[in-house]
């Protein structure tokens, strides 16, 4: 399994919040001269909920307890998945890989499916050195049209961990 070192930023971006993971191998990780072009982003939800801005604040532990507690209470699918898409940000943040794998996998397969959920699902695939599983959730995400500037990005990185992985 690769080693990742996660470095959490947040970038803001109207009209919503980027949650930005630099990962990258941890053999760069002491280099602090990250550039944008190795930077893979994860997003949270377009939709106001609670505990989004703790986790887009950085207080990923606020946002975690604040989300779940609203997660428990909520039956239905549309307004259960920006919790789950929150959800999964914040646990790669502080990096939960199990709790991540729930979320991520629950964002994608609750409601309606969209570009930010499989492009999260993506980059925990990614941190999990399942580089096939997160080529194959980025090619999904494309599919929506929405958030292609981040989809793209992470795109080209991943495919070109792939073909270096091969060599």
């Amino acid at each position: 399994m690769m080693k990742i070192a996660i470095k959490t930023a947040i970038k803001t971006v109207f009209p919503a919040v980027l949650a930005m993971l630099m990962i990258m191998p941890v053999s760069q990780a002491s280099a602090m001269d990250v550039t944008a072009g190795s930077q893979l982003m994860v997003k949270t939800s377009v939709v106001e909920v609670i505990g989004v801005r703790e986790i887009e604040a950085g207080k990923f532990a606020q946002g975690i307890r604040k989300s779940k507690a609203t997660l428990a209470k909520i039956t239905i699918a549309s307004l259960r998945k920006p919790l789950l898409d929150n959800l999964c940000v914040a646990t790669l943040a502080i990096k939960d890989m199990v709790q991540a794998n729930q979320y991520c996998h629950a964002a994608v397969n609750t409601g309606k499916a969209s570009a930010i959920s499989y492009n999260n699902r993506a980059m925990m695939h990614y941190v999990l050195g399942n580089i096939q599983a997160s080529l194959e959730d980025l090619d999904e995400a494309s599919r929506f049209g929405s958030f292609q500037n981040m989809v793209g990005s992470n795109l080209r990185i991943v495919n070109q961990r792939n073909i270096l992985s091969k060599n």
